[in-house]
């Protein structure tokens, strides 16, 4: 049904304005993608794997965006802190990367004997160090904080009491020094802006 109204919705757009007027939008030729990959698989009888990229229909709520002066004056600031955010997330890689390393240095092959068959058999537990893959995941899991004190108590267990050190170290630089840098980062984006507001305001007076 809904891929019928909104194809209906793209025709109708498209005899209004036109061809060329309605590729100049971005909305439009957003929408027009999504319409015609439901319409391939409708005709495909659902069989195809387009289907999962109907869930970017989801974005046509940012046409809001035009009637919501606030919400539009929020996204634009975080627009153009994103030189300064994508600093911030090449740092966050760089971090659990370092931990992942020091991580697998320390834990590694540690949290599942594999010399149990029994234990083989059952399956580790998926939170571990032994490859840097996994590694990259735990530490990830433990930065949002997901069970990540079951994480801590094998590692203590396994290895020595030391080993809350590490835990420590992730929790207090990666939870907290980074995910802070980065609401600061976004305040200073909007107080940037509010300066510039009053001053141009203060011009025009």
């Amino acid at each position: 049904f809904f891929t019928c109204l909104f194809a209906v919705e793209m025709f109708l757009k498209i005899i209004a304005d036109g061809p060329l007027e309605y590729i100049k939008n971005g909305f439009n030729i957003f929408d027009g993608f999504i319409v015609t990959l439901s319409l391939v698989e409708l005709i495909q009888g659902g069989a195809s794997g387009l289907s999962v990229l109907r869930t970017f229909r989801l974005l046509r709520i940012l046409k809001l965006v035009r009637f919501l002066p606030a919400l539009r004056y929020q996204l634009v600031v975080m627009l153009r802190t994103m030189d300064n955010v994508a600093m911030f997330f090449l740092l966050l890689v760089l971090f659990i990367f370092i931990f992942s390393v020091l991580g697998m240095n320390l834990f590694g092959c540690k949290f599942c004997d594999t010399r149990d068959q029994a234990k083989i058999h059952k399956g580790c537990k998926r939170k571990n160090f032994d490859s840097f893959l996994w590694a990259i995941i735990t530490v990830f899991q433990i930065l949002t904080q997901e069970d990540w004190h079951e994480v801590l108590y094998t590692g203590m267990s396994k290895t020595s009491p030391w080993a809350s050190l590490y835990f420590i170290a992730l929790m207090t630089f990666g939870n907290y020094v980074l995910f802070n840098l980065l609401v600061a980062i976004l305040v200073e984006g909007f107080s940037a802006e509010a300066e510039v507001g009053l001053l141009f305001d203060w011009l025009i007076d």
